[in-house]
Formats: C-alpha cells, structure tokens, sequence
C-alpha cells in the first residue's frame, strides 16, 4: 500500500509541476524491512558491460580474473534476462536503473535509442515522473554518480539532474575508468554507476566474434583490466574495503554485427553481485529461490508469472543492499526481491585472487 500511495503521490506532484524533470520532494523514505544485507554496504557500485555476452566470460574465464573474481567471491547468473520487448542499449538501461519494464502502464515507456534532444527527458516521454534508483539514494542522503562512456547516456543526467550528483562522459573506457575511480577515493557515494561501451562498439563494427585476437575479444579483455582497476580501488581504500558491493551485468548480447530481442545470443546475459556478506560462487537463481525462475533458453515476457533474473533487478538489489526501499513505481524486484534478508551469509568478498 505505501509503494501504492508514492506512486500516486508522485505522479500528482508531476502533473502539478508541468511534466518536470525535478525530483518529487519526500518520496524516498530508508526501509524498515527491506534489506538484504548487513549494516557494512556503505557503497554499491553498478557496472554494466555494453554488449557483453555471457559465453565470452565463460570461454576465457581463466584468463579473465576481475570476471573470475566477481564469481568465486560472489553470487551469479549467466542466464539472466534482457527487457523482453527491447534488446537495445537505453531502453535496457533505463531498466536497470528504474526497475521497470519497457512497454505497459508500469513501463518505463523509452522504446528509442538515439538521444539527441535534452528537452526530452524519461518523465516527458513517459507523460509522469519516472523515479529512478538514483533518487531513492539520494533522498535518503547518499551522493550517487553516473559515469557513461556513450554520449547518449545525458538522457538520464537531464532526467535526474537534481539526483545526480556527478556525471561524466568519456567514450575512451580506461580514461573513464580513471576518472571514476579517483571520484571514488573523493566522492563519498553510496551509488555509483559505470557503463564500458567497448564490446557493443567492436561487435557492432567487427562482429560479435568469441576470437581472442578479434576485436570483440580483446575489448572484453579491456572491460576485465577495467573492472580490475574499479576491484583494486575498492581493496586499497580503507574506506571502501569490506563496504562496498558491486552489481555487474549487461544490457545485451549480440550475434553477427547486431543484437535485438529474439536472439538468445542477445537477450542472454550474466548478472554478478559481490561484496559483504554475498557467499562465493553461488548461483543467484539458487539464492533467490522460488522468487525468480531459471528461463533455460527462452525469452520470457513481462506478463509470466515465474520471472527470471533480469539488468533490470540491478536498481532495487543496489537498494536493499544499501537498506533501501524500492524504486517507487517499479515492478521488478519491488514485490519479489532478488535476495530475500537473510540468503546472504558471511563470506570473505573483499579478498584478492591472487
């Protein structure tokens, strides 16, 4: 009923406002139940992968250890879920960071992919305020960042100008890499995301090819140095160290030169959450029991009842984790979330493969 009355709270303050893209003032309130985790998570980091398809990871595992990290030190999935409707890049972003599906009434409504226009935000689009895990963090007093290495993320820096505290483009990924993990060390966040573009680029211009010399190969041995790098921070930064949870997944896959929603090459994805009190190598279909459904090799709609795992759970697992209340408004792990309080047990996370 409270989830009900925000959302109704919130799109009455839209329509008042104009259609605005302003956040609706006292929507966000901390959780009295809802937390997967220990009091430790100060700081969830949000990686997505553009392009990244989950086979690439499990044929060169061995020669990919930030990946290798994330899963013996973790929970994962590499059967998790694309948006159903939409196997491209914003509207699977625009998921994962509002917990919505694309198309429907509760849907997020951005079915397009090129953003050119900043009058145009997520709320004007949808006719109501989308709100978005950015402003959960936010109004609960946590500084959040966004750190997109394609320039058509401003689409979400416009429509959550006031819950973004830090946002930064560079389409050069180690040069955006660097950037965020100096904010890191400064930025006192309590989320923090990170797009690395590099796959979906090579797949798009060479191929989506499971060749080590070809250049999709060797951009997923570039997203392995840079979530090395995010991993190395994290270890070295007193601050950081045993607080801090990364969440990495993807937006899509891809096959030949392109990727859509029908493909199970593209809307087959892996979805990795690490960090205090996540157990290693366990299965998240396994940890989420009987709230998410192992898909096999299908493409499952929005309106099954038995969901997978899906990018899209990454905003409201990023809140529990953090003692949060869900994304007002969203559908995809508000009811059912991913990690139920108490799954999670004591694990050394935070310790380096060596």
């Amino acid at each position: 009923m409270r989830r009900l009355f925000l959302a109704a709270v919130s799109a009455a303050l839209f329509m008042l406002a104009g259609c605005s893209s302003g956040t609706p003032a006292n929507l966000f309130s901390s959780a009295e139940s809802y937390s997967t985790s220990t009091d430790s998570i100060a700081l969830v980091v949000h990686i997505s992968v553009d392009g990244l398809r989950q086979d690439a990871v499990t044929k060169w595992l061995d020669d990919l250890p930030a990946y290798r990290r994330l899963r013996e030190q973790g929970a994962f999935t590499l059967n998790a879920r694309t948006a159903p409707t939409r196997g491209n890049t914003l509207p699977n972003h625009t998921s994962q960071i509002t917990g919505r599906v694309v198309a429907g009434p509760d849907g997020h409504g951005w079915n397009g992919n090129r953003y050119s226009n900043p009058a145009i935000t997520i709320h004007t689009n949808k006719g109501a305020y989308v709100a978005s895990v950015f402003d959960v963090a936010y109004e609960n007093g946590l500084r959040t960042a966004l750190f997109a290495s394609k320039s058509k993320f401003a689409v979400f820096a416009n429509s959550y100008v006031e819950s973004i505290d830090t946002y930064v483009y560079r389409r050069d990924a180690a040069e955006l890499t660097t950037r965020f993990v100096d904010s890191l060390r400064t930025g006192t966040y309590g989320y923090a995301f990170l797009h690395l573009r590099n796959p979906d680029t090579a797949g798009h211009r060479f191929g989506w090819r499971l060749r080590s010399w070809h250049p999709y190969g060797r951009a997923i041995f570039d997203t392995n140095q840079q979530i090395a790098r995010v991993l190395r921070a994290i270890d070295d930064d007193p601050a950081l160290r045993g607080r801090t949870a990364v969440i990495l997944t993807a937006d899509h896959g891809g096959h030949s030169f392109n990727h859509g929603a029908e493909h199970p090459l593209d809307y087959t994805i892996p979805f990795y959450v690490w960090g205090p009190g996540i157990p290693g190598s366990a299965d998240l279909y396994d940890l989420a029991g009987d709230r998410r459904a192992d898909p096999g090799t299908a493409q499952i709609p929005d309106s099954a009842q038995a969901q997978p795992i899906r990018n899209g759970d990454a905003a409201n697992l990023a809140l529990a984790l953090l003692g949060l209340n869900p994304v007002p408004g969203s559908t995809i792990g508000a009811t059912l979330p991913l990690l139920q309080p108490g799954t999670a047990v004591a694990a050394d996370s935070t310790a380096a493969i060596q």
